[in-house]
């Protein structure tokens, strides 16, 4: 678990019953804020409420100078089957490296075959402070 600011939350609580935006996005101010030149970084989430309805879930890292939404310049796409969600699970999605981040970054939930039915998430973003799975 990375170091939890509740001024880069992305979603807390947020219920998912459609492909959906975060409910939250951060914005740095800065066309280009130069996020990459700094330490490593991961959006963390974290499932609250178990998943059920749909065969699976990607979560979609996106980016953009405006307040961004899937395929404004998504960095990263990880998709997880509904089997693996449950409650306490926690998901690290690591930040590319080298990609100058824009301004603005968000979290979308993109639902795989299905209408999910359970399914609550909570998401941050957060530096990496030390290896990944240790």
């Amino acid at each position: 678990m990375g170091y939890r600011d509740m001024h880069l939350k992305l979603s807390k609580n947020q219920a998912v019953g459609a492909d959906a935006n975060s409910t939250d996005h951060i914005d740095t101010g800065l066309t280009i804020p130069g996020w990459e030149r700094g330490m490593p970084a991961a959006i963390i989430v974290n499932c609250e409420v178990a998943c059920g309805g749909t065969t699976g879930i990607e979560f979609i890292v996106c980016h953009k100078v405006t307040e961004p939404t899937v395929n404004d310049a998504n960095l990263v796409t990880v998709e997880v089957p509904t089997a693996q969600i449950v409650a306490g699970w926690e998901l690290v999605i690591p930040l590319p490296t080298g990609i100058p981040l824009l301004q603005m970054v968000r979290l979308y939930y993109g639902l795989i075959n299905g209408n999910e039915t359970n399914g609550t998430f909570s998401a941050y973003f957060t530096p990496i402070l030390g290896p990944i799975g240790v």
